[in-house]
């Protein structure tokens, strides 16, 4: 994971979490973790990337579902050839049935007639749950929502509503369990579709002033906002980089994913699907516990939409331990104690994880909630931040157009200063000679002389960085396909 991060050139997070959600696609209808009677969490995972344009989101998001396109380019294409026989078929058919219909002793029965193929879908960039019905429901596995820009997806809620949500925010938030989904079309055969449990997974990503306008007060109240697994890693300047995805590891990934989707259903006496329920061992149940209490402690305290985020975080942890109970099992990880079953290692992960998560809503929540002249102040640290920490104002007259002169830019970087953000510091003259230089220095960054300083890649220690993000520790402790899956 953290060799693709450096290829692409971009956080982890950005390739870890839609990891994630794709891996819970795979895996879909076909398992549901069971932490006691009548709770079970379905393997349904929705994530968003928020960050600006030119973060790099989309090579990340490209990378993460490549082996699931090639999945389902090479289903239509087995599709496309099943369709020519059927059309032969049809031929026949017809002219079986003139035949039929000529002959004076019609007591023989009428020839069959043939039934279409169903193409096997993974995948979909539609958004209305009128679109997706009739692809869920020859699809009992589920499918994955794959959009780089999330924004149209919310915005298909409001479609034909005047921006009151509607039938399909309502369906949207009942796919999210995986429950039963009723669609009336206008057009189509049949005009009423029922899909008894429908999952999809969601990955794409969103400009944090999008997220802001599309999470109106509809959405907020209904609780999608809280549904969303959020992350905004911090914005990091480009630098080139040799380093390349490597043959090996995109074999690695699409191994896992293999292996995900040969997972099997259960059936009811009648025949149809069901998912295979996986409880807990009796070491996963103790964890499980343990998390369940201190999280509903936590809760207590919170109001609004860090309330309403805690309450989809619970269930998450159970969820994210799914997945990883079976990416485990589809690595051949050694120390997996039952395929059937979640152990400690499993829960704690998706625990771990979980908490990530809940920092990072309450960053994002937190960004959202910023006034104008919030806003500023902490665009401005982090442009300081990519500077290497340190700036004069010249230095950020150049780096943006806010600053018309060295006076503005002067001005904004001592309203820092009283805000106790940085300090102005002064460097004594080079080898060269020349005057003393003033630099404004924030407050968390090392002032020691350039020379002193570590020449190693510097390490981002701020929330969503690297130095503390258990997505990709989590994710990156799966021993999956030897030692390959041990580089991701």
């Amino acid at each position: 994971m953290a060799d693709a991060s450096r290829a692409i050139g971009c956080d982890p997070s950005y390739v870890a979490l839609p990891l994630l959600s794709a891996l819970a696609a795979a895996i879909g209808n076909t398992r549901r973790i069971e932490l006691k009677g009548g709770w079970c969490e379905p393997a349904i995972i929705w994530v968003a990337i928020v960050g600006e344009s030119g973060t790099l989101k989309t090579p990340a998001f490209k990378l993460v579902v490549d082996p699931i396109r090639i999945r389902q380019g090479q289903s239509l294409k087995r599709h496309a050839e099943e369709m020519d026989q059927y059309e032969a078929e049809v031929l026949r058919y017809d002219k079986r049935l003139s035949e039929w219909k000529r002959k004076k002793d019609t007591s023989d029965d009428p020839p069959t007639k043939p039934k279409p193929p169903l193409a096997e879908r993974f995948i979909v960039t539609d958004t209305t749950v009128e679109a997706l019905a009739p692809i869920l429901l020859p699809n009992p596995r589920g499918l994955l929502l794959a959009r780089d820009e999330l924004a149209g997806w919310v915005g298909s809620f409001d479609r034909y509503t005047a921006g009151r949500g509607g039938a399909d925010a309502a369906n949207w938030l009942s796919m999210h369990n995986g429950e039963s989904v009723v669609v009336d079309r206008k057009s189509g055969q049949p005009r009423t579709i029922y899909v008894p449990r429908a999952s999809v997974s969601v990955i794409g990503g969103i400009q944090p002033s999008i997220l802001d306008q599309v999470m109106g007060r509809e959405h907020r109240e209904s609780g999608l906002l809280a549904r969303l697994l959020l992350a905004m890693p911090p914005r990091r300047p480009k630098r080139w980089s040799e380093a390349e995805i490597s043959p090996a590891m995109e074999a690695a990934i699409a191994a896992v994913f293999d292996r995900l989707y040969e997972l099997h259903f259960d059936h009811t006496p009648d025949g149809d699907p069901r998912p295979v329920k996986v409880p807990l061992l009796p070491e996963g149940k103790a964890v499980w516990i343990e998390f369940y209490n201190d999280h509903a402690a936590e809760q207590v305290e919170l109001t609004g939409d860090l309330s309403a985020a805690w309450s989809k975080l619970e269930g998450y942890a159970a969820r994210l331990a799914l997945v990883m109970h079976f990416v485990r099992w589809a690595a051949n990880d050694p120390t997996l104690c039952d395929p059937d079953a979640v152990d400690d290692a499993s829960i704690a992960a998706g625990v771990t994880l979980s908490r990530w998560f809940g920092h990072e809503a309450r960053r994002v929540y937190g960004i959202l909630a910023e006034s104008d002249e919030e806003r500023d102040e902490r665009q401005l640290v982090e442009l300081i931040r990519r500077k290497g920490g340190t700036v004069t104002p010249r230095d950020l007259m150049r780096a943006s157009r806010r600053f018309a002169s060295a006076a503005d830019a002067e001005a904004a970087l001592n309203e820092l200063g009283k805000l106790g953000l940085g300090a102005w510091k002064i460097e004594p003259p080079g080898p060269q000679g020349g005057k003393p230089s003033r630099r404004f220095a924030l407050a968390d960054v090392d002032d020691s002389p350039p020379e002193d300083r570590s020449r190693g890649t510097p390490v981002d220690d701020t929330p969503g960085g690297e130095a503390e993000n258990p997505v990709l520790s989590t994710v990156s402790s799966v021993n999956a396909c030897g030692e390959d899956w041990g580089e991701l």
